[in-house]
């Protein structure tokens, strides 16, 4: 971890601040760019440097890229989420109009594009790893919730399409699917998934973001990791279980 260079790029609901601080806990360099929608809900490690970002354009989001390398260096790994806040109001899909479509769905879905292309510009030529996170709701769908579980499914198939295109050039790709409730408590209280039947939790409980989830995350970038690619990690406790 002491020459790791990690980039933790978010847009929207704030999953960088637990990243970035368990990161820079176990002595990776870390720059943090974020959009600033959400104020940070943990304390920022010293290891970290937060850089403003814009996700307007690819070409914005490509300026916050550039003064991080030139700050930190060139990423071996970028943790990328794109969960922009007007995704996570209920709503019935009746009443959805085009403007709040394309505030939650298209925004989170151009979020995680423009992040891979500027992920590529870094990193092309020398590899890295990306790894992207959502909540595991684009495995489970949500009622109310159809941009955001629209959105995030978007995500994880241009995940894997990302992965067969630059797996040869030394670059893999990977999805988190994370129980909603262990991304952030704006979910407490939303229409989530449930089970018709009782099953419980495998472990009876979401897992910790900072200190669960991000070593798997972090292992993805490792030499071992790496072997993996275009793969989905669902990383929710044992409750879905889905293939």
């Amino acid at each position: 971890m002491a020459d790791a260079v990690i980039y933790v790029v978010t847009c929207g609901l704030d999953i960088g601040s637990p990243i970035t601080a368990a990161l820079s806990g176990r002595g990776a360099r870390v720059a943090w760019l974020s959009d600033g929608s959400e104020p940070p809900v943990a304390e920022i490690g010293n290891g970290v440097t937060r850089f403003d970002a814009g996700f307007g354009a690819r070409a914005e989001l490509e300026l916050a890229f550039t003064a991080a390398r030139d700050k930190l260096g060139p990423p071996t790994q970028v943790i990328i989420s794109a969960l922009p806040l007007a995704a996570l109001q209920p709503q019935d899909i009746v009443t959805l109009d085009d403007e709040a479509w394309r505030a939650s769905c298209s925004a989170a879905m151009k979020g995680v594009l423009y992040a891979l292309q500027a992920s590529f510009t870094q990193m092309e030529g020398r590899g890295g790893s990306v790894v992207v996170v959502g909540p595991s709701l684009s495995l489970a769908g949500a009622p109310r919730l159809v941009a955001l579980s629209t959105a995030v499914e978007g995500q994880r198939g241009l995940v894997k399409s990302t992965a067969r295109q630059w797996g040869q050039r030394g670059i893999t790709v990977n999805w988190v699917a994370a129980s909603a409730l262990a991304l952030s408590p704006r979910f407490d209280g939303l229409p989530l998934p449930s089970k018709a039947d009782a099953v419980m939790v495998a472990l009876g409980r979401p897992l910790s973001l900072g200190a669960e989830i991000t070593p798997v995350i972090e292992f993805l970038g490792s030499p071992a990791g790496r072997v993996m690619t275009g793969a989905t990690l669902l990383l929710d406790g044992g409750e879905w279980m889905l293939p």
